[in-house]
Parts: C-alpha cells; sequence; structure tokens
C-alpha cells in the first residue's frame, strides 16, 4: 500500500512524470500479487489520502499571498516555548493565529537586554497580541537553491509576519493541549540546560537530545558534514533507535511486567516525538517501534517491513512533500535497506546503504567524499559505544561535576577535529547535481543489483559505475556556457561559464554591511549569503576552480562574500581596480586566499578575457573607480558596470565614443546617480540588468533612472522581481532564463 501512495505523493509534489511512471510500477506490482483484498484496500487508501491531500492543497492555494507585497496585521498569535529561536538581536518562531488557526512563521527584533533575558528563559506556552506586516514566504530565488517556501507549505505554513509591537497575554491550556503543552515546556527546559553546556557537547547534546540545531554546529560538525556523516547522527533517527533500546534495557533490568512498560513506552512515545523535536527521522524511528509494541500488545506481528511501511504512509499524511527532503530519503530508505538486507554480510549492506543514500546525497549536496564508506565503517560503532554515552554522561553530570562535562566536551571536541582533518584530505569529490531522472535509475539499479543473483550483481555495479562516470562527464563538461546574474539582495554577484567549463569568471560575491552591534547582544558565527547563494550553484554545475574573479570595487555588498568563495573554490587570479591592492581596510577578506591564489591589479590597459573598460588609472577603489567589464557570449554584448558612476561613464565614452552593448548591467544597482540620459543613448542597450536587494533602505532602482529607460525604450528584468537571471548559450544562441516569473 505505501508505493502506490508514495508514487502519487512524488506526482503531485514536483516530478509528475517520475510520480506517473512509479504510480503505474506501484499498481503493477499490486496487480501482480493476484489477492482481491489486497488491491481494494490499497485503492480505498490510494483514493481516501488522495481526496485529503488534494482539499489541503486547495485550502493552502486560498491562503497564498505574494512574498513582494506587504500588508499591515494586529494578531493574537499562541506558540510554544521550544519554538522560539533566538540569533543575535533577532528572534522567530511558528506560532498559530488564534481566530483562524493557520500558522505562520513569526520574526521580531530584540530591543534591550531584558527582553533577551526574558526571551531565552521563556519556558511555557505563549500569546501574544502582535502588531506588524505579513507577506508570503519568498521561494528560493536562485536556481539550486534551497526553497524554504516548499519547505514550510508541506506543513501548511504560507505567510511570514514581521513583528513591530509586541503585548503578552496570558496563555491558557485546554483539555486537548495540555499534554503537548507539557511536552514542549519540557523540551524547551532541555533546550536551555544544553544551552550552558562547554565546547561541543554543547552541540551534540542540542542535536541529540532535544533535536536543536545549535548555532554553532556547522563549524564544529564541518568535518562529518564533508564526509557525508550527519545522516548517521540525527537524520537517519540512529540516537533515537538507541535511546528506546536503552528504556526497554532499563525496563527490564528493573523486572517491570512487559505489558506495563510496553504500554507505557506506546503511550510515552508521542510526548518523546516532542520532545526529540519532531523531525522526519524521529517520526519514523517512533512509529515504526510504536507499531510494533502495539501490535505485541493486540497479538499481532507486525515485521520491521510492514512498520515500515505503515510509518511512511502515516509521515506521507502528514507532509505529502515528505520524498522530497532529504533527511527523509535517508532516513526511509537507509532503514529500509538495513531491514532488506538483514541477511546480507557486513560488506555488502554497507554497499546497499552507499548505493542508496549516494543519489540523494549529490541531488542535495553535490557532492561526496571517497572515504565516507571507511568513515562510515569506523563511526558507527563509535557512535553507541563512545559518542553518545559521552554526550549523555557530559549532560547529566554538568550540574554537579562540570569538570568532568569539560572533559567529555575536550574528547568530543578531539573527535570533530580529526573529522574535520579526514575531510580537508583528498577525495571530496565536487560531483555536480545529476539530472532527477538519472538519480531515480541509479535507486531502481541500486535495489536490482540485491535482487538479482551473486553473480550478476558485479556486472550491475560495473553498470552503476559507468552511469555515474558519464553522469559526472555530461556535467563538468556541458555543452552550453552560461551569464548568470545572482540574486544576492542589495548587493553583486555575476557568473561568466564558457562552455565545456573552458573558463570560469566571477565578477564580485555579493555580501552584507555590517553593523555594530550592542554589547549585550549575543555574538553569533559569522555566515555568508553566498554559501547560499552563488557557491550552492557553482557546486551544483560541478565547479570546483574559478579562474578569474574580478572585485569591481571595495564595498561590502560587493566583496564581503569574499571569504566564502574563498574557501570553497580554487581561485587562480584574484582581479582588482589598480589601486585597490594597496588599500588595507578589506584585506582581512583574504584569510582564506590560498597560496597559488594571484592578486592583480587592473585596468584599461589589462589583456583578459573581458575587456576592461574602467578604470584608466590607479585611485581609490571607490564607485568612481569601480571596474567597468566587457565581454561577448553567444552571439549578445554585455556591459557589466559595477558601482560606477556617471562621471565614470563620461569618461568611457569620451575614449570609446562608439562603445554599443546589447545587455548593460546597470550601474549602482540602478541609482540615479549612474546610467545617465548620455550613456544610456550612447550604448544603446536592447536590454537593462538590476541587481537590487527588495525593500532595500536606499530606494534602488531609482524612480529617475527607471524614467530614462523607458524614455529610451529599453527593458529591464530586476532579481528583486525575477530572482536569478542567466543567459544560457551554445555557440551564437541562447535563451535567457529567470528564477521567478517576475513583475
Amino acid at each position: 500500500m505505501a508505493l502506490p501512495l508514495a508514487a502519487l505523493s512524488v506526482a503531485w509534489g514536483g516530478h509528475p512524470w517520475a510520480g506517473v511512471i512509479l504510480i503505474l510500477l506501484a499498481w503493477g506490482r499490486v496487480l501482480a500479487l493476484r489477492s482481491a483484498q489486497t488491491l481494494v484496500i490499497t485503492g480505498i487508501v490510494f483514493v481516501v489520502i488522495g481526496g485529503v491531500w488534494w482539499g489541503r492543497q486547495r485550502q493552502l492555494a486560498g491562503r497564498r499571498v505574494s512574498p513582494f507585497t506587504e500588508r499591515s496585521v494586529g494578531l493574537t498569535v499562541r506558540f510554544q516555548p521550544d519554538a522560539l529561536s533566538i540569533r543575535g538581536a533577532t528572534y522567530s518562531f511558528v506560532g498559530q493565529v488564534v481566530s483562524t488557526g493557520e500558522r505562520s512563521i513569526f520574526h521580531g527584533r530584540i530591543g534591550s537586554a531584558a527582553e533577551l533575558h526574558r526571551l531565552q528563559t521563556v519556558t511555557q506556552v505563549q500569546s501574544w497580541r502582535v502588531q506588524g506586516t505579513e507577506s508570503g514566504i519568498l521561494p528560493a530565488t536562485n536556481f539550486s537553491q534551497f526553497d524554504g517556501a516548499a519547505y514550510w507549505s508541506r506543513r501548511g505554513i504560507m505567510k511570514q509576519v514581521r513583528i513591530s509591537q509586541v503585548t503578552s497575554l496570558v496563555a491558557t491550556t485546554g483539555p486537548l493541549t495540555w499534554w503537548p503543552d507539557w511536552w514542549h515546556g519540557l523540551r524547551a527546559h532541555l533546550i536551555q540546560a544544553c544551552q550552558r553546556l562547554p565546547g561541543a557537547l554543547k552541540v551534540y547534546a542540542l542535536g541529540l537530545f532535544p533535536g536543536y540545531r545549535a548555532l554553532e554546529a556547522t563549524q564544529e560538525l564541518e568535518g562529518m558534514q564533508r564526509l557525508g556523516l550527519l545522516h548517521l547522527f540525527s537524520i537517519s533517527g540512529l540516537h533515537v533507535s538507541l535511546v528506546l533500546l536503552v528504556v526497554e534495557w532499563l525496563c527490564v533490568h528493573c523486572r517491570l511486567p512487559r505489558n506495563l512498560w510496553e504500554r507505557g513506552m506506546i503511550v510515552g512515545l508521542p510526548g518523546y516525538f516532542i520532545l526529540a523535536g519532531g523531525g522526519g527521522s524521529i517520526l519514523r524511528a517512533s512509529l515504526m517501534r510504536g507499531l510494533q509494541l502495539s501490535g505485541r500488545q493486540l497479538g499481532l506481528r507486525i515485521s520491521g517491513l510492514d512498520a515500515w511501511s505503515l510509518a511512511l504512509m502515516a509521515a506521507l499524511v502528514g507532509n505529502m512533500g515528505l520524498l522530497f527532503e532529504l533527511g527523509s530519503q535517508l532516513s526511509f530508505g537507509l532503514s529500509l535497506v538495513l531491514i532488506l538486507l538483514e541477511q546480507e554480510s557486513f560488506v555488502w549492506r554497507q554497499v546497499g546503504l552507499a548505493l542508496v543514500s549516494l543519489p540523494s546525497l549529490l541531488n542535495g549536496l553535490f557532492q561526496w567524499h571517497l572515504l565516507t564508506l571507511l568513515a562510515n565503517w569506523i563511526v558507527v560503532p563509535l557512535f553507541s559505544i563512545l559518542l553518545l554515552p559521552l554526550t549523555v554522561v557530559g549532560t547529566v553530570i554538568f550540574p554537579w561535576v562540570p569538570e568532568v562535562s569539560l572533559g567529555c566536551a575536550t574528547l568530543l571536541g578531539w573527535f570533530d577535529q580529526t573529522m574535520t582533518w579526514l575531510g580537508t584530505l583528498p577525495g571530496n569529490l565536487v560531483f555536480g547535481k545529476p539530472w532527477w531522472w538519472v538519480c531515480w535509475l541509479w535507486i531502481w539499479l541500486a535495489g536490482s543489483v540485491f535482487s538479482c543473483a551473486m553473480s550478476q550483481r558485479r556486472r550491475l555495479l560495473r553498470l552503476l559505475m559507468i552511469s555515474y562516470v558519464l553522469m559526472y562527464g555530461a556535467i563538468h563538461l556541458p555543452w552550453h556556457g552560461e551569464v548568470a546574474y545572482f540574486d544576492v539582495g542589495q548587493g553583486d554577484s555575476i557568473l561568466v561559464r564558457e562552455r565545456f567549463n573552458r573558463h570560469v569568471s566571477m565578477i564580485d560575491t555579493g555580501g552584507h554591511l555590517g553593523f555594530q552591534q550592542p554589547r549585550w547582544v549575543p555574538k553569533v558565527p559569522v555566515t555568508y549569503a553566498a554559501d547560499r547563494t552563488s557557491v550552492t550553484y557553482l557546486r551544483s554545475r560541478g565547479i570546483t576552480t574559478i579562474d578569474d574573479l574580478y572585485l569591481t570595487h571595495h564595498d561590502a555588498d560587493h566583496i564581503g562574500d569574499l571569504p566564502a568563495v574563498l574557501k570553497a573554490f580554487r581561485v587562480k587570479r584574484l582581479l582588482v581596480p589598480a589601486g585597490m591592492e594597496q588599500e588595507p581596510a578589506w584585506q582581512h577578506l583574504l584569510a582564506n586566499r590560498q597560496g597559488t591564489t594571484e592578486l592583480i591589479p587592473i585596468k584599461t590597459t589589462s589583456e583578459l578575457p573581458l575587456t576592461v573598460r574602467h578604470p584608466f588609472e590607479a585611485a581609490p577603489a571607490e564607485n568612481s573607480n569601480s571596474l567597468a567589464l566587457q565581454g561577448q557570449y553567444g552571439g549578445l554584448n554585455f556591459l557589466f558596470m559595477g558601482d560606477l558612476d556617471q562621471a565614470g561613464e563620461q569618461k568611457m565614452l569620451e575614449v570609446d565614443p562608439q562603445l554599443r552593448t546589447d545587455v548593460l548591467k546597470l550601474g549602482h544597482h540602478g541609482s540615479k546617480t549612474a546610467s545617465s540620459v548620455a550613456f544610456l543613448h550612447q550604448v544603446r542597450p536592447r536590454w537593462g540588468i538590476i541587481s537590487a536587494g527588495r525593500h532595500n533602505r536606499y530606494g534602488h532602482p531609482n524612480q529617475e533612472t527607471l524614467a530614462r529607460l523607458r524614455a529610451d525604450q529599453i527593458p529591464t528584468v530586476s532579481t528583486q522581481t525575477s530572482g536569478m537571471i542567466r543567459y544560457v548559450f551554445a555557440g551564437q544562441y541562447g535563451e535567457w532564463q529567470t528564477k521567478l516569473k517576475g513583475d
């Protein structure tokens, strides 16, 4: 029954053709069983749950609002204490609007140290009267970017509210809410206790007990992320199984009646699901164990495969898009492999785990480390005999003997450092994002490997290896090139990639201006938006080397994310306007610079793949000395103006009165200080590209500039409304694509 339902969710969730094919295969399997009872039950379940999904989708469609428009609202919202997340001077939570029952995401700013302390110590359900602005949730605005709108939509959340004013009310608990309220309050206490733990122990305890991601997790677990091991700790639900096993062991050794403690576990599992964070892996592990215990109480034998199928069906009812999320793919996929390959040898089980997880990892993370298999074999046993015990002991004993907890934190930190070192060893393969139908083919072939005779397995494994090599070649030697304008908010970042990746150039990295925070604001780890935008996209294209990285000038919105790009890629040449190389203010951004990266000042006389149109002489790297670059791709001429002002434009016209272009990236984000009437008349672009942030404080693009463009009948496309903009070409022809539909 689970397979037709899973196939329907794939068809409805975003891959209609793959879903239709899977539906046909699943129903073919049901018919092949030649059981009228199975056919009828499967049909009823298929129709009923499909109807539930259809009704839910209609309801969500009625709630959908535009992410580009805001309206003022006054709402009474109820939310759980463990839903509150604090980062620096901001907070957010998912709450339920009392009047409609609709759930939304709420964002706010903390105004004082007293307010920060109050929010950090919340342990009971809250009721607030909030004033603010409401809008839709912005979808992914760059290709290959995580789609937050789709993620929240699958959870029934379509709107977000930016809070401007809060009035705290008295929250009430009713007969139907006291049970979950109590568990959420307990989880809030657990989170706050774990937050006080030292070093790596804090990260492990938060991740394994309340299922809460610490702000330091990205840096602390970088090695395990690179080695593909994170799914063993939280995504797969492995720790849940171990916790339940320990509880059963204690009950048995305390000589409690089996019926009593099994019933207690059945009743307590929903609470534990809340306490452990309620993720997809927690749901799967809790459902499977609960179903098996319930079957034993009812005198029914529920096999591991039956429990897995029923758990998948129950999870799909709650989240139709479950199979489109990496964590759920790994959790359900790896647990199924362990069930089906229970009789296989250890080596073949590890091969099966790798073959099933690899398509999901490549489709979601675009890379795989060659040491992953070895690391799995070493770390999985260490998890149950070392890492989990250290975390439990360090957490429990901290209030009385913090020195022991500090020792546990030190040992866990050493383990993380070892994993980080292993992750830096040669073998990290940036594969790129495979085509979706190829991923489905790989999963099918992986299943075929274990459904055939041992003598044929090696032949299928060779076929799988050949298919991976062919896909790798297709990604790394693409038939087409592209000019892509990333949506980095209020900033610039552009990719110029030739066919077959012969030459990869990047113009600026994007970034954000930093503002000094009050002393009471907690420090947070430094993060870069480029890791979610341009870096992710380049990895999805299998790119590991940037031949030329041009920095147009020293403003933070153009070069602030440089450390992220230098860390993620091998950059051969770093090209800056003449004079900028001597400025000390931006040199700290070069901390991740590799020894082979050349820093080269350039001006109009420099000979480069892109023609340098400005500057003409060395000067401070301000807007007036910004780089202006020009190139020919796919039958079109592109002019990239950085933040160059009208005085710089005039110099360019004086030097080259015949300057022309087809595609003009407007200078300074469409500010009125650039794109003069004379310049637009002279270069006569066929299209204008504007890179600017939504609702930015500067009012870019300026209405004066837009009026000039309309007067010259120059159509424009902006990242504000269209997201990432790219021109994909082969030879002298190409096509324009935007991530969002735009206006």
